[in-house]
Order: structure tokens, then sequence, then C-alpha cells
């Protein structure tokens, strides 16, 4: 039986619960046949069963997900050098923005950001956006991409088959325009440039008994637990790299982190001088680039604001000429991995990074294979576009020029980059 005390406090508890309840929905308490209304908690609830649900669909893909393949080269001319592509482009939508578009998700989920029915829309130059469309239809919600007016028609293609919607605009607009859409529909723009610096942690599951997302994680396992001397990889987002570098980091591994950045990116000067956090590098881009990597088109680069690229956990940058990447795709493509823009940077980097470390004992770069070729044949593997687009970069005759030292130092263990930058300057 309780006392008039408990009463009291019994009272005055429903009192304080009730407000409480209203005033995080933002409703003053009702009052039905004078009894305080718990109505607002009641829809609260409703909502985070839903988000409980959802994350429990996202583990479920998790799963699903599986490991993606390893592949191992050794060059001819190197042949002390093992060089690990870890292939993501045998995920569930075909790129490394799978694993990556899981975490941004189970992020958004976690701090409420989507909740049931919340339109998403996303920045991005194709493989995001169709990761994401995957992980919304997966939800059952609304996704738009807000895409770069260059983008292959494959990947819309692809986006559009995930149920998401697509927005074309100049690169340097995108997150303006995101950003516009997200307040004017009600949405939620995700921005991985921004938020991937606050998702990382989400490619960890910790000591729970749930398969970690973190790429390094997964490599590790397939190497016997042996960590790479060298990492190698560009940042479009920054968010993968950064998220292998601050396991590698956390962890004591003794793998060098380096950023294979791109011909005319500001990332290089970002993480080795500190610059361009106020100033632009729009006027610093010169197009076509190398699609989905690099950064300058679209404003200043400020860290977990524009850009989730952590200088702290990059050891080492290299610039890498645009013409140069396009001509390493053919070679890769050639000799059996079939990339895109940021394997061909990918495998340059690590030719380059081979070449120059001691040959006396076994050394592994390791490196990502992050989406297939077959989303680039009518632009980087089109001889036709590569000779109008790269006019600027001394067209076809550059580009038939770095695929031959490209090829060779395969076959030789000779620095392409350094071979490369004297023989094919002067077309």
């Amino acid at each position: 039986m309780l006392h008039f005390s408990d009463h009291i406090f019994l009272i005055f508890s429903i009192i304080l619960l009730s407000n409480s309840a209203a005033f995080l929905v933002g409703n003053p308490p009702k009052k039905e046949n004078g009894i305080l209304s718990l109505a607002p908690r009641d829809q609260m609830t409703e909502s985070k069963e839903w988000t409980r649900l959802a994350i429990q669909r996202l583990w479920a893909e998790r799963e699903l997900m599986g490991v993606t393949p390893i592949h191992v080269i050794s060059p001819p001319g190197l042949p002390a050098l093992k060089i690990v592509f870890k292939n993501e482009s045998a995920s569930t939508t075909g790129s490394l923005k799978h694993r990556y578009a899981w975490a941004l998700m189970s992020w958004a989920l976690l701090e409420g950001h989507v909740k049931n029915g919340t339109h998403v829309i996303e920045a991005s130059s194709g493989n995001t956006a169709c990761s994401l469309g995957y992980m919304c239809r997966l939800l059952g919600l609304k996704f738009t991409a807000v895409v770069p007016d260059t983008i292959e028609l494959v990947k819309v293609k692809r986006i559009e088959e995930q149920g998401g919607s697509v927005v074309r605009v100049p690169i340097s607009d995108r997150l303006i325009i995101a950003e516009q859409l997200a307040k004017s529909t009600g949405g939620f723009f995700m921005n991985q440039f921004k938020n991937a610096f606050y998702a990382e942690e989400f490619h960890e599951s910790g000591s729970a008994p749930k398969a970690s997302a973190n790429l390094m994680h997964e490599l590790l396992r397939q190497l016997n637990n042996t960590p790479p001397d060298v990492f190698v990889h560009p940042a479009g987002t920054g968010g993968t790299l950064s998220s292998i570098g601050r396991y590698a980091k956390k962890y004591g591994l003794k793998t060098e982190i380096v950023l294979a950045d791109t011909q005319y990116s500001v990332y290089f000067d970002y993480v080795m001088n500190g610059t361009f956090s106020k100033n632009t590098g729009a006027h610093h881009w010169i197009a076509p680039g190398m699609a989905g990597i690099g950064y300058g088109a679209m404003g200043p680069a400020r860290i977990a604001q524009t850009t989730s690229l952590d200088p702290a956990v990059i050891d080492r940058v290299l610039k890498m000429p645009d013409l140069a990447s396009t001509a390493a795709m053919k070679v890769a493509r050639d000799i059996g991995i079939n990339g895109g823009t940021s394997t061909g940077v990918n495998f340059l980097a690590a030719l380059h990074i081979g070449a120059l470390l001691p040959s006396e004992r076994p050394v592994t770069v390791a490196t990502i294979l992050a989406d297939s070729g077959k989303y680039y044949e009518t632009t980087y593997f089109n001889r036709k576009w590569i000779g109008a687009k790269f006019e600027f970069h001394g067209g076809l005759k550059v580009y038939d020029c770095w695929c031959e030292v490209i090829k060779k130092c395969f076959e030789s263990g000779e620095d392409p980059l350094k071979i490369g930058q004297k023989a094919c300057k002067n077309f």
C-alpha cells in the first residue's frame, strides 16, 4: 500500500514525465478528462521503434556484404613487391562506397537525422549515390542524388535502378544545391564530404559480436594479420582513407598511409601545408580531372565541414598526373586489374612506391580497386573522349607515351613517374 508521500511523488513524476515528453516533441501537454495525455510519448516511441528496426536491417545487410576479395600482383621487374588490391567492385552495389554508405546511414539513424519518411539527399559523383540509394530502398526512404553534369550515363542508370532520382548540376554547385534541396523539401542532406568524419567510427564494431565494416580491419584478416608496409589511396571526400589511417594509428600498425592526390586537387597542399581551408581551389581545377577523386572545385577544404580528409593520419602525399593515371587504368586492365579512375591512380602510385622501396626484403603495398572499369567505357577508356577532354594535357600523344612508360616500368621495375615526367612532357 502506498503512503501519502508516495502518492504525491507518483503524481509529481507523472506530471514531470508528461511535460518532458511534450517538450521533446514541441507540443504542450494535453488534458483528456482531467488527465495529462501521454500521446506525444507514444509517437516518439513509435519513431524510435522504426529506427531500431532500421538499424537491425542494416546489420542484416552487413552480414550479406561479406568480405570483398583481394587480388595480388607482383611486377616482373620488382619480384620482392606485392601489390594487394582490395576489390571493392565486388560489393553489392559495385563500389567501395557500399560499406561507406552503410556507415553513413548507420550514423544518420543513430543520431536521429534520418527517421521514418525522411527524404535523403546526397551530393555525389555517382558511386556514393548508388550505394546510398540502395540503403534508402532497403529502409523504404526516398532518395535524390545531386550529381555533376559530366556524370557517365551508366552511373545515372545505376542510381535510378536503386529507386533514386537524379539532379544534374555543375560540379562546383553540388554541395550548395543539395543543401538547398534538403531545406526546400524538409529532407536530410547526408553530405558525405562533411559527415564521413563523424560516421567513420561506424565502420567499426568494437568488441560487439558484429562484423566490422572497416576496410583495414577486413584486409588484415585476409593478410593473416600481417600489416602491409604501405597503404595508398586517393581521396574524394577523404572518408575512406581517414578511416584506414585512424585504424592504423589507433592499433599501432606499422603501415605508412599515403595519399595519392590528383594533379589539380588541393588536397596535397591541404595536408602538407594546412592551406585552402579559407580559399577555394576552383581556379586551380582543370577538367576533366579524375572522376570521383580530388578536391578543389567545390570551395575551401575544411575538416569536418566540407571534407572528411584528416591530415593527422596521413604520412605522405603524392601528386599524380591525371593523364598518366588515365594511362595506368589501361595498363592495369591489360594485366587483369579492371578498375576505374582511382584504381589507375593507385596502380601508378604503387609502382612508383615499389620502385623506391628497398628490394632486400619482401614489401607489400596495399590499395583499393574501388569500382569497375565498365563504368568508364565511354570516358576514361575511350580514346576519342581522352583526345578531346585531355587536349590541354597533351591529348593522345602524351597518353600513349604514358601507356608505354608504365608498361615498360611494370616489366623493368623502374619508377614510372620519374621516367614518364621526362619522356612524356615534350609532345
